[in-house]
């Protein structure tokens, strides 16, 4: 732990300096310039006062920096999810994640909208002929997470906590990279969504975590996209994970994953090399504690110090949250 604040120092301090040197781009007239996820950019006004989300990964991160009572506007989606809507008590609804009310924006006077890179709505060019301005900021992947904190921190006005964010996001991941870097031996995974034998491809953030930990992921393709049983049962992966959304009743969930047809001849059903994984951890900024299970999953010798419980409690005292850290893997790592 002494190395990881450490490198927090270091990592917070190289931020800070960046940024006084104006990687907080700014245009004429005080205008502000944000860097989507996908490395086009935006250029605002002014940072944002009135925010309708579309995105609920960057959603968590606007109520990590204190700015949730910015949020004027959900999606349905978020309002359908029973911890995301609470975060957000006085936020109306404005229809679906890829296709919101354009005139229902209008009225709510909206200084912008924050969607998916990978997935825009499809009327974004009628919100933007409204003049409603829109931002692009996933936070679902580790290889933009850092900056993606960085860009939320700047909509609304507060770099310095996301700064401390992005810092301690890249800590972990730092220290799991240093750790699996000498590592030659590695193990194959499946990781598979909530849908049955939807399998998360290499340039997912599940996939990118997967690299990080030290793993092959057994999906090289990119994307997520529904794979057959026979295909897996033939890759035979070393370790499989299944994300669940909840630990209601992960003996169940479980039970039904290691008893398909064929799966008692995978490798990982032999060797009781089988977890489910608490999906919310999977992306945003927690997801840093998704990158140490899968890292102990793969190599549980290099990480016996290291605890996804852990994580989340240093996450929580750091940042004043309250984020559960119980039910977090079955069986617990």
């Amino acid at each position: 732990m002494k190395k990881l604040l450490i490198m927090s120092g270091i990592v917070l301090t190289m931020l800070c300096i960046i940024f006084a040197a104006g990687c907080i781009t700014n245009g004429s007239s005080g205008s502000l310039v944000i860097t989507n996820s996908d490395g086009t950019n935006v250029t605002l006004d002014k940072t944002a006062e009135r925010i309708v989300l579309l995105n609920s990964n960057a959603g968590e991160i606007l109520y990590l920096l204190g700015d949730a009572g910015k949020v004027v506007g959900i999606s349905q989606s978020i309002a359908n999810n029973a911890e995301q809507v609470k975060m957000y008590p006085n936020a109306k609804i404005v229809g679906t994640w890829n296709e919101p009310d354009v005139e229902y924006l209008i009225s709510l006077d909206v200084d912008l909208v924050i969607g998916y890179a990978t997935s825009k709505p499809k009327n974004a060019e009628v919100m933007a002929s409204a003049g409603i301005p829109i931002v692009y900021v996933d936070c679902t992947k580790p290889q933009t997470m850092v900056q993606d904190i960085i860009e939320i921190g700047k909509i609304s006005g507060n770099v310095e906590k996301a700064s401390k964010i992005a810092a301690y996001y890249d800590e972990v991941i730092t220290e799991i990279e240093s750790r699996v870097a000498p590592i030659s031996m590695t193990r194959s995974v499946y990781a598979e969504s909530y849908t049955a034998y939807w399998g998360q491809g290499a340039d997912t953030g599940m996939g990118q975590l997967i690299s990080i930990a030290g793993g092959q992921n057994i999906m090289t393709d990119a994307g997520s996209r529904k794979i057959s049983d026979e295909w897996v049962v033939s890759s035979s992966p070393g370790i499989i994970v299944k994300l669940v959304n909840n630990m209601n009743d992960p003996q169940a969930a479980y039970g039904e994953l290691v008893s398909r047809v064929g799966f008692d001849t995978i490798s990982a059903v032999e060797n009781d090399k089988v977890w489910l994984l608490r999906n919310d951890l999977t992306y945003g900024p927690r997801s840093c504690a998704a990158a140490v299970a899968l890292a102990k999953m793969i190599h549980p010798g290099v990480f016996e110090d290291m605890s996804v419980e852990g994580v989340l409690t240093e996450f929580n005292t750091r940042f004043g949250t309250n984020f559960d850290v119980t039910g977090l893997t079955y069986p617990a790592l």
